[in-house]
């Protein structure tokens, strides 16, 4: 077969969930898979994108930028059709929720989750009825759709509307597979961050979603009681004002993949408040870490990590604060949580990933 796959809203400098599944599911699929001719649409911004060069790939760059979305829309839904009749694709996967509405050939499209449907905080409402629309109607056109939990294929039944039968889910790997270093090394990138342990961590993010508000407000009624710093990873989410920031609370700003696991694993506890995620990456990656995970039990969450976490209600504080005290109190029970992570892990695999989508591939070749 001949693949297309359409990574045109990738952005530069930007690590999310979305990003981390364009690179290391295409990573895994050239991998397991020499047989099929794959192209790579990127736009300009990605010419360096780090999936290996392999004798089956080519990568088509397009003249446009990811951070002007009307006219990368405009390109997905006029041009892409052309490329794709001129490579003559069999199938064309859409890695990230939008897809053409007319092909030459069939679509798959993933859709990682419907927050732009339920969460309207997280987008302005002109871009949230954009993003409605293309993706409702993308999906609907699609012969397969990729949801990567139970959780968010339900969700796209209730919030879009989409048939259960050309729905499947294939589970994502265990996240970013950087090393995790030790020693003198780990301390280095430590330093460079200017931490200090002990230290709780979470990942910060551009969205309300993320809930760090709440994240702040519970470690202000335990600070006093314990000797971590809080550190959020990455982005500061817009609803974080300077006031609760803290001189107990440090941040990283971007940290490439290449340190993520180190940091993690330097701390005594990893928190995930997040009020909504398809699939929730950061917590495989804590268990990754080997860090003691502390979950939010929202949407997808509890799916995902099994018995590896320790479960709270991110719109409950209190409860949020308790549960930090109490495994940061027990160290049994977060050796406990550790164990139950490594074990948890083992349900995800980029490899297994890979195989299952190049079965959804097959599949909508075969209409």
């Amino acid at each position: 077969m001949r693949i297309g796959w359409n990574a045109l809203y990738l952005r530069k400098g930007i690590i999310n969930g979305t990003s981390i599944y364009a690179e290391q599911l295409l990573k895994a699929i050239l991998a397991v898979d020499s047989d099929n001719i794959y192209y790579l649409y990127l736009n300009r911004e990605q010419a360096d994108f780090p999936v290996p060069e392999a004798p089956n790939l080519q990568r088509i760059l397009c003249p446009i930028s990811p951070r002007t979305r009307v006219l990368r829309y405009a390109y997905e839904q006029a041009i892409l059709p052309f490329l794709a009749r001129r490579h003559r694709l069999d199938v064309l996967h859409s890695l990230n929720t939008i897809a053409p509405l007319a092909l030459p050939c069939p679509s798959v499209v993933t859709l990682h989750d419907t927050r732009f449907v339920v969460l309207s905080e997280d987008m302005s409402a002109l871009r949230r009825r954009v993003v409605i629309f293309f993706t409702a109607s993308g999906s609907r056109a699609a012969q397969r759709i990729i949801a990567v939990s139970e959780f968010a294929k339900r969700e796209m039944i209730a919030h879009l509307g989409l048939p259960a039968e050309k729905i499947d889910v294939v589970h994502s790997g265990a996240g970013n597979t950087a090393p995790i270093l030790f020693g003198e090394a780990a301390a280095a990138i430590r330093a460079h961050y200017g931490l200090r342990q002990p230290y709780i961590a979470a990942i910060g993010g551009g969205y309300p979603h993320k809930n760090i508000p709440r994240l702040l407000a519970a470690f202000a009624r335990i600070q006093a009681d314990f000797p971590h710093d809080l550190v959020l990873i990455g982005k500061v989410p817009p609803n974080v004002t300077p006031e609760l920031l803290t001189e107990r609370v440090r941040t990283t700003g971007y940290v490439p993949n290449a340190h993520l696991p180190t940091l993690l694993n330097g701390a005594d506890l990893f928190v995930l408040p997040s009020l909504y995620e398809g699939f929730g990456l950061p917590a495989l990656e804590a268990q990754a870490a080997d860090v003691p995970l502390l979950c939010s039990r929202a949407a997808s969450l509890p799916e995902i990590v099994g018995e590896g976490a320790y479960l709270f209600d991110p719109y409950d504080v209190e409860q949020m604060a308790e549960a930090m005290r109490s495994l940061l109190r027990d160290s049994a029970l977060r050796q406990a949580l550790r164990a139950k992570g490594r074990a948890n892990l083992q349900r995800f695999s980029w490899q297994e990933a890979a195989r299952q989508t190049l079965a959804v591939y097959r599949r909508a070749a075969q209409g």
